[in-house]
């Protein structure tokens, strides 16, 4: 088997692997189609996977997984990121967030909220369909 067709095998195995405790962030620019960013990355069914803007001059960084809070595996630049699209997503009308690629906002109760880790927060704002 050549290497380029065991490459694309071991990517096509992975995105049949469930990640419950992880979360994967795909990076775009802003206004960039959620769409186009997720275009080739592997995920598979189910995966928390969300889809933020990178407001900096660099290219955004390559899609990653994360375990455990967010904040404390990503650099602050790449939290700020986070924080930014939250803000600019929070300030749309909502019936844009389908159209836009996002999944629809969960209803939660409020002591729900409080019970809600951020990286869950987080999914449910900027989370997109698996």
């Amino acid at each position: 088997m050549t290497g380029g067709r065991l490459e694309s095998r071991i990517v096509k195995l992975e995105s049949l692997r469930t990640r419950p405790d992880e979360m994967l962030v795909v990076w775009r620019h802003p206004d960039a189609s959620v769409a186009d960013a997720l275009e080739g990355v592997a995920f598979a069914h189910g995966d928390k996977v969300i889809c933020a803007e990178w407001f900096e001059d660099s290219p955004p960084p390559a899609p990653r997984w994360y375990r455990g809070r967010l904040s404390q595996g990503m650099t602050a630049v790449e939290y700020e990121q986070i924080n930014r699209t939250i803000d600019r997503l929070a300030k749309g009308p909502e019936a844009d967030r389908t159209r836009r690629g996002f999944s629809p906002f969960p209803s939660f109760t409020e002591a729900r909220m409080k019970e809600m880790s951020d990286a869950e927060l987080i999914h449910a704002l900027l989370g997109v369909p698996t």
